[in-house]
């Protein structure tokens, strides 16, 4: 039975980005206070309808954007998750079927991928959750157990069966690998986050605009939309870099295996 990988929330984080978050609420309906006393209700009725047909069409391509953004970035992290699954699982099915491999190939490929999950656990794992770059490290420990399964000149079919299932494992754990390293790199570039601030910013532009006669009630309009806004930000912002921030994916599969690896024959 395998450890499956799991999400880490870090409350500090969550929180401060919370904190955030209220603090451009506060902002924003402190500013929207302002404009209210600085300009009469009146005025600003005169143009509530044209403003509400623009906040109405600015509106739908603005959520039409965002909810594609999370659900692209949801969809990204949940198939993290599924990789790093594929590539534990890619390693304990290696290491069980270099059985078929003899003395002393078996050992020496069983002890690189040994190193290989330590490094993964202690050297790159930290690496990826402090977003920074990952050693070479793995790839060299990986590279030796590949040269010595390739390597081996099957002496009967036992061994070359075993030899054609290593290829298969080895591939996956390859590829597996590669797209673990490829997720590290953050799925929201700036240019989009660019495109977000300024949507949401029109938005809420476009708040003040407004003029009606419950003047508090309409602070706390600007202040839901502010505030929905915000959380959907902090969404994208976490599950962007699935290995780092306030939500990532944890190490569990990998300390699981580690564990297991000397019960495996």
């Amino acid at each position: 039975m395998r450890e499956t990988t799991s999400s880490v929330v870090t409350l500090s984080t969550l929180l401060g980005e919370l904190l955030i978050v209220a603090a451009v609420m506060a902002a924003c309906v402190a500013l929207h206070a302002y404009l209210q006393r600085r300009f009469k209700s009146e005025v600003l009725r005169r143009h509530n309808d044209v403003a509400g047909y623009l906040f109405s069409a600015v509106g739908i391509l603005y959520a039409v954007v965002l909810g594609f953004v999370v659900v692209v970035v949801w969809q990204k992290y949940d198939d993290t998750v599924s990789n790093v699954e594929n590539e534990v699982a890619a390693t304990a099915d290696l290491y069980h079927v270099v059985d078929g491999y003899p003395e002393p190939s078996r050992s020496r490929i069983r002890a690189d991928l040994r190193r290989y999950i330590a490094t993964v656990l202690n050297v790159e794992w930290p690496a990826m959750e402090r977003g920074q770059r990952i050693p070479a490290l793995g790839a060299d420990e990986f590279e030796d157990a590949y040269d010595r399964i390739d390597g081996l000149l099957p002496a009967n079919w036992k061994q070359f069966a075993a030899q054609q299932a290593s290829i298969v494992d080895e591939q996956r754990l390859f590829d597996a690998r590669r797209v673990r390293l490829v997720h590290t790199v953050p799925a929201v570039p700036g240019i989009l986050w660019f495109a977000l601030i300024a949507g949401a910013a029109a938005m809420i532009g476009f708040c003040f605009l407004f003029g009606v006669e419950n003047r508090p009630a309409q602070l706390v309009m600007t202040a839901t939309l502010v505030g929905l806004i915000g959380i959907l930000f902090v969404v994208v912002n976490a599950f962007s870099t699935p290995f780092s921030g306030s939500v990532r994916i944890s190490s569990d599969g990998w300390a699981y295996l580690q564990q297991r690896l000397p019960y495996i024959h």
